[in-house]
């Protein structure tokens, strides 16, 4: 059997409370990796949709490079557990990091020669869309290997505000390149943050840990095990069910955005870089929210409150007409969103057994792997109703799955992370 991971030793706790994960040379260094890895998502995902938007004026093509994104997610979903116990958390990162920088620089070129068509950016979205099901489930997983299972809430907590500054930053600075250096110039800093990314996750250690699990069995077997295991932990399973509700119903709007910043706020790319990034300025007041109330009220409430929250907020912005409104909606979407991103792995991590970490997080990627239909149905029903009928029917839809979830299993709703991390 593997051994617990507690996490290193090997320097001074210079750094208390919060912060002490920082103590860590590793953690530093995956959390500076890891903020220019959601600062290149946050800004690809951005430019390609405005491009799209541009090249089609079809919010259907918009919907399908979210689907394509998404889309591998079902299938690698399966395996991204095991191909991580298989091959080791850092290896798995350091090669997708490699392909990322590759296909932002492919794209950049073929801009470049005035050759670019949409089918280019569904490629690219596809290839990118499979690096980041393996490359997710390797970066969560790895945390408490970093840190130990103690300082995992404070380490995702950092991680949190990380992401959310990226996510403020990313959707902003992509909206004002965007106007300034059109997509060539867009592209071209993508495939720079992608190689200084790559550059910190060379400098990892290679000190021992938990990387691997030790097994001879074959993928599909110890995929099987990690869905049982999830079925028979409840915990886990009530976030995997409000993970396939939130990815199904709540977040296609994402891919939408661009349609109501044109067509019904008309709004230009800067106008829309704000829209996108309101929902990260709205997440900072929801990790510190969190960090308040995580000793006084269950992860589990934490997590489907702010679930609920965001799937509401999100119904309320599809009917405003209003610039103002809707960027105060989409930030009062961005504190749900805050708990539903932070607590999602964090429950995940700390309930799961060390040998099945990787498993569990590759089953939550499954669950996330469910927003490439959610899409297409959405950009489908947007297509034919409109983008605001689409947004709101589905996002009413998952406030009341969200809330279904929490009353019936209640195995969920009372659940102790921290207990079941210890059994």
């Amino acid at each position: 059997m593997p051994q617990r991971s507690e996490g290193p030793s090997e320097t001074p706790s210079n750094l208390h409370g919060a912060l002490a994960p920082l103590n860590t040379p590793d953690y530093r260094r995956l959390l500076a990796s890891n903020a220019l890895w959601w600062q290149f998502m946050w800004m690809e995902i951005i430019v390609a949709g405005w491009l799209v938007l541009e090249l089609t004026n079809s919010a259907w093509q918009v919907s399908l490079i979210g689907f394509y994104r998404m889309a591998p997610l079902l299938l690698v979903g399966f395996v991204s557990g095991p191909l991580t116990d298989r091959f080791g958390r850092r290896k798995i990162i350091i090669v997708s990091q490699i392909v990322n920088l590759v296909v932002s620089l492919l794209i950049a070129l073929i801009i470049l020669t005035d050759r670019l068509a949409v089918w280019h950016l569904a490629v690219a979205a596809l290839v990118m869309g499979t690096t980041w099901a393996v490359d997710w489930t390797a970066r969560r997983s790895l945390l408490p290997d970093l840190v130990g299972r103690a300082r995992t809430m404070d380490a995702m907590l950092l991680e949190g505000i990380s992401q959310n500054i990226t996510r403020v930053a990313g959707p902003f600075s992509s909206g004002a390149l965007y106007a300034t250096l059109g997509p060539l110039g867009c592209f071209l800093i993508l495939t720079g943050i992608a190689l200084a990314s790559l550059l910190i996750l060379f400098r990892l250690s290679r000190q021992p840990v938990l990387e691997r699990t030790p097994t001879d069995a074959p993928y599909w077997t110890r995929t099987v095990e990690g869905l049982r295991y999830i079925r028979r932990n409840p915990t886990i399973l009530g976030v995997t069910l409000i993970t396939v509700a939130m990815n199904f119903l709540v977040f296609p709007y994402q891919a939408l955005l661009p349609v109501f910043a044109r067509d019904i706020l008309n709004q230009g790319p800067v106008g829309f870089g704000v829209l996108a990034s309101a929902n990260g300025v709205g997440a900072f007041a929801g990790l510190w929210l969190v960090s308040r109330l995580r000793r006084h009220v269950g992860v589990s409430w934490l997590y489907a409150g702010g679930s609920f929250l965001m799937a509401a907020a999100v119904a309320a912005f599809s009917t405003s007409t209003g610039f103002y409104l809707s960027l105060g909606l989409l930030t009062l979407s961005g504190i749900g969103h805050a708990a539903f991103g932070l607590l999602q792995s964090t429950i995940v991590l700390l309930s799961a057994r060390d040998d099945m970490r990787s498993r569990a997080m590759g089953g939550i990627v499954l669950a996330i792997g469910t927003g490439p239909p959610g899409r297409l149905s959405t950009g489908a029903v947007a297509e034919r109703f409109g983008a605001p009928l689409a947004v709101f029917g589905t996002c009413a839809i998952a406030s009341l799955f969200v809330v279904a979830v929490t009353l019936v299993m209640s195995g969920f709703r009372n659940a102790s992370a921290a207990r079941e991390a210890n059994a």
